[in-house]
């Protein structure tokens, strides 16, 4: 299980159950999802509200900080951090409306406790007090319910993508494996000296390791059209050379050849274009000495672009195959 899919699971699981649970439990549950995706401020504003009174206040700020994806941050010298834009949302909304200024720090927990033991006869102090702490818990479930929607719809839309792409991804991998297996290490290779040099030192120049992955994406792109059209020594029928070296010239003459449709075929020559014109750029980027970290966003998407056409021509190629088997 992926951690989309487990996230999504979290999330779903929540909000089927969100009325079958006290609101301490839903906020609980929004609180570990927060936490696992990376979101700090609603992890620390959820969490303010499960948190007691008294106590040790360093502890309690631990407690919270282990909640955040970077506790480093509770703190900015530059701007406030997702923990503190929390903490003022939650001063906020706990303070009483009245000319006190008070604070009604309460957990959840104890807010049920005390509405449930309020005496059905009660003083208008009592019965003032009663509402603004219903008014708390009402707030704090419609707020962990909207979280949970949010990342009900965002996790869905993800899960959807993923999906996708994770089938293209291994029908390619096979294929990849099958017909060119020592393409797969070459990707490997492409990220791994680009995220070395961005995690030495990401401002550093990195010409030459984005001009190397430069190389390897065109050379693994080669490979597949050698392995679907090998060079050949007569030329097109429109006069094109179809040797070794021209392999743009051999990939646009096998899409050509293989598929029937002239409209599918616009496409992938489309894209097959597309790619060169981003070598050349990316060429010209990596003779500026770009620094490490656009070199690797760069080179990453390089790679990818690489990936999905030589996954289009391995399919083109299947696709081609059953066609003429079942002629």
């Amino acid at each position: 299980m992926d951690s989309t899919t487990h996230v999504l699971g979290l999330v779903r699981r929540a909000l089927d159950e969100f009325d079958d649970h006290p609101l301490e439990v839903s906020v609980r549950r929004a609180v570990r999802i927060a936490s696992l995706i990376g979101d700090s401020h609603a992890a620390v504003r959820l969490g303010l509200d499960l948190q007691v009174t008294d106590g040790d206040p360093a502890q309690h700020r631990g407690d919270l900080e282990r909640l955040m994806a970077d506790p480093s941050r509770w703190e900015s010298p530059d701007e406030p951090g997702p923990a503190v834009t929390a903490m003022r949302e939650y001063i906020r909304d706990r303070t009483k409306s009245d000319d006190t200024g008070t604070v009604l720090a309460h957990s959840l927990a104890n807010i049920e406790y005390f509405t449930k033991q309020m005496p059905s006869t009660q003083t208008s102090a009592g019965l003032e007090a009663d509402f603004a702490l219903r008014q708390i818990a009402e707030r704090a479930r419609l707020r962990t319910f909207s979280y949970l929607v949010a990342w009900e719809r965002c996790f869905g839309y993800v899960s959807v993508n993923e999906s996708i792409f994770g089938g293209y991804k291994a029908q390619v991998d096979k294929m990849l494996a099958e017909g060119v297996p020592d393409l797969v290490e070459k990707f490997t290779a492409v990220y791994r000296r680009m995220n070395e040099a961005a995690a030495s030192d990401p401002d550093r120049p990195a010409g030459e390791e984005l001009s190397h992955a430069l190389t390897t994406c065109r050379r693994i792109l080669e490979a597949v059209v050698d392995h679907v059209l090998p060079p050949r020594s007569e030329p097109s029928e429109s006069g094109h050379k179809l040797d070794h070296p021209a392999y743009r010239n051999r990939l646009f003459q096998f899409i050509k050849e293989a598929n029937a449709s002239k409209t599918a075929a616009g496409v992938t020559v489309a894209l097959g274009k597309g790619l060169h014109e981003r070598y050349v750029a990316i060429g010209e980027l990596a003779n500026k000495g770009v620094h490490a970290s656009v070199a690797l966003q760069a080179a990453n998407l390089c790679a990818l672009n690489t990936y999905v056409l030589c996954g289009e021509i391995l399919l083109l190629q299947q696709q081609a195959g059953g066609s003429a088997s079942a002629e």
